[in-house]
């Protein structure tokens, strides 16, 4: 069946098993669950003044540390570090803060960085649904944001990034950031009705940005900083949920190395869809940069879109962003007709390595 045959208007039925659709739809609603949360239940931090943040997490459970950090890189006293390793870096240690960010509760790495932290004195908390990292952190009486269960990480982000960005407000690094909150659950909400499994597909941006970039790779281009995190979690959730390769990069750097790579025009170029990520914060020069970036890709070959945030303050500017690559995964999943939520190759890689590791 080819693309144009799909449609993209529910019901979803068998083509969404998992529910992905309504999962994305409930993006505002998770928005102000985590604010009640939160209110409910304020981080208590064993440490104030910590001379760094290292928050330790994998997936689903990282990107709301890395948006977190890009939303006030240009603010931020102190470091933010998001490590997706076994192991800290040297430069953590007891004046140190380490956020221990699990949703399962059972992931691997972070397993191992909670252990490596209370090897080093490092002053912990964490952020889990349950699981070990819930019972270690009793153990050692941490503070532990509870997250809820029963949907898969990647469909949590703002259950995680709503009181990671809190944390920060904690610690007085930057203003409580819940009015940002509810005015990006606002303008989500508006967002829905125009993004949504129910808006048609001939008024859906959406959906028609889906349909073009049906069948091409996607290249995710964006000016370095806040949105370049936001383009990693557009690349995640097109792995995860369509079951796509997808690349990223951010100008300036791109145009020292990649921009080469455009340079001999093939059958690879033409098959590439660019989405090109704008903010009104770009400065000067990095709009020049992705607008001669953008000319080139189209003159190799390449389709390019560009998409523009939606919003007054720049989380709300960046959380619409999130939400239209939500939607946008989704239906590359539908016309790829694969289920959105099915992570078979993630379950069959920890099996093997499982299996390894218990022959080593």
């Amino acid at each position: 069946m080819s693309a144009h045959a799909i449609s993209l208007e529910p019901p979803f039925g068998p083509r969404d098993p998992g529910g992905m659709a309504a999962l994305v739809d409930a993006l505002p609603d998770h928005v102000d669950q985590a604010l009640a949360r939160t209110d409910a239940a304020p981080w208590r931090l064993p440490v104030t003044d910590p001379d760094l943040v290292a928050v330790g997490g994998m997936g689903g459970s990282a990107i709301a540390a890395e948006l977190t950090g890009a939303l006030w890189r240009d603010a931020l006293p102190r470091p933010w570090l998001v490590v997706r390793d076994y192991r800290w870096p040297a430069c953590v240690g007891p004046a140190s803060l380490a956020v221990l960010s699990s949703n399962s509760g059972n992931t691997e790495e972070t397993l191992s960085l909670e252990a490596g932290a209370r090897e080093r004195g490092v002053p912990s908390v964490a952020m889990t649904s349950g699981g070990e990292m819930s019972a270690r952190a009793a153990a050692r009486g941490l503070h532990v944001q509870m997250l809820p269960s029963g949907m898969p990480p990647r469909a949590a982000l703002f259950h995680a990034w709503v009181p990671m960005t809190r944390l920060v407000g904690a610690l007085g690094w930057a203003p409580d950031p819940a009015p940002a909150w509810r005015e990006a659950a606002s303008a989500m909400r508006e967002a829905r009705a125009r993004l949504g499994p129910a808006a048609p597909e001939a008024a859906n941006a959406a959906k028609r940005l889906a349909r073009d970039c049906h069948g091409r790779l996607v290249f995710l281009y964006s000016a370095t900083g806040p949105v370049e995190a936001v383009a990693v979690r557009w690349r995640q959730q097109l792995n995860e949920n369509a079951k796509l390769l997808a690349h990223s990069a951010a100008v300036p750097e791109l145009n020292h190395n990649e921009i080469v790579g455009w340079q001999v025009a093939g059958a690879l170029q033409r098959g590439i869809a660019v989405v090109v990520l704008r903010d009104r914060e770009d400065s000067a020069e990095a709009t020049l940069r992705l607008n001669l970036t953008a000319e080139y890709a189209a003159r190799q070959g390449a389709a390019v879109h560009e998409l523009r945030s939606n919003g007054e303050s720049r989380l709300a500017r960046l959380a619409s962003l999130v939400q239209f690559g939500d939607y946008f995964s989704l239906y590359l999943a539908l016309l790829g007709g694969v289920d959105p939520v099915d992570i078979t190759s993630i379950d069959e890689f920890k099996k093997r390595l499982a299996e390894q590791s218990r022959l080593h």
